[in-house]
């Protein structure tokens, strides 16, 4: 072998090794979690109309690979004459090797609920997730807050934190979001105009880019370095018509995807966070404000004008 051929050689494990080298530094990881099952929207849907829709998300879902956790509101299965259907939503999450959670019965904010009224809104909210957990050999081991609000003292958080892991389950975080309900309630109020639907669809796709941006940068500041992500939708039409969309955003921002369990393990999900008022904000921000780190950005960017000229048309 000839030294040109030895330098060639030399040069391409250089390039290999430095690509992998950048690959590992970039690579980012994200669990995806669904609120509000069986489904949610802002405008009347058909049982037909959520099941078909829940089949699109789960199709996502499988086409990219990820067991989301599905955090359910019981109250939502109790629909005279479609008990049954709605609850053969929550199979269909089973069915598609998803897992789920539980998100209170009636999701009750922390801050506008007695503690014993959250207790039992817990307690009546498990009854048929964790009976279908246990039908499909699924565990049932997560809660989240509706509104992620963790109380509003440190007793009050305490205290609840204490009475879930005595229901064997643990607190769901999250570190990114993207305003989907705002985005959702416009989507469904949209008058089945295309050019407005289109137009959602599209603002909705820039902004998730923009708020992976604002997260990203907010792990990198507190942490140096990228954390697993925690990301919070809802299972509503926008979610159900885009997802795949989005995954594919993801995967091209070098994403993996893992499973919650996988993600708290990281340390960061160690350190403790003080009780939220009013509506709870991304992890991240929490973290900022117990080890007293200023942060260059603070929360996800505002939707685009259009997109909140109509929410504010529609939905207020």
């Amino acid at each position: 072998m000839n030294i040109k051929t030895i330098g060639m050689l030399l040069l391409v494990s250089c390039i290999a090794f430095y690509s992998a080298q950048s690959l590992a530094k970039d690579s980012k990881k994200i669990a995806v979690t669904i609120d509000d099952l069986p489904f949610t929207a802002s405008t009347q849907k058909t049982l037909d109309e959520k099941t078909e829709l829940t089949k699109q998300l789960l199709a996502s879902l499988k086409k990219h690979d990820i067991e989301a956790v599905g955090f359910v509101n019981e109250k939502k299965l109790l629909v005279e004459d479609e008990v049954d259907g709605h609850i053969a939503i929550l199979e269909q999450w089973l069915e598609a090797g998803m897992e789920l959670g539980n998100h209170t019965f009636d999701h009750s904010g922390m801050n506008q609920t007695s503690l014993d009224a959250m207790k039992e809104s817990v307690i009546k909210g498990r009854v048929v997730s964790d009976w279908l957990s246990k039908k499909y050999n699924k565990p049932y081991r997560y809660f989240r807050h509706p509104f992620t609000q963790t109380g509003n003292s440190v007793e009050d958080k305490t205290e609840f934190e204490n009475f879930l892991k005595q229901q064997g389950l643990k607190v769901a975080p999250f570190t990114i979001e993207h305003t989907d309900y705002l985005f959702s309630c416009a989507y469904d109020r949209s008058n089945g105009s295309e050019e407005n639907i289109a137009q959602i669809k599209e603002d909705y796709l820039l902004h998730l880019n923009d708020a992976l941006d604002a997260f990203e940068t907010m792990s990198d500041e507190l942490f140096d370095r990228q954390i697993p992500q925690i990301w919070l939708i809802h299972a509503n039409a926008i979610n159900a018509e885009t997802l795949d969309k989005q995954l594919g955003l993801l995967k091209a921002r070098n994403y993996e995807f893992i499973t919650l369990e996988q993600a708290v393990k990281d340390p960061a999900y160690q350190i403790e966070t003080a009780p939220s008022k009013r509506f709870g904000p991304s992890w991240l921000m929490r973290w900022a404000k117990q080890l007293k780190e200023k942060l260059s950005v603070y929360g996800q960017p505002e939707p685009p004008e259009g997109v909140m000229g109509l929410y504010k048309e529609l939905c207020h």
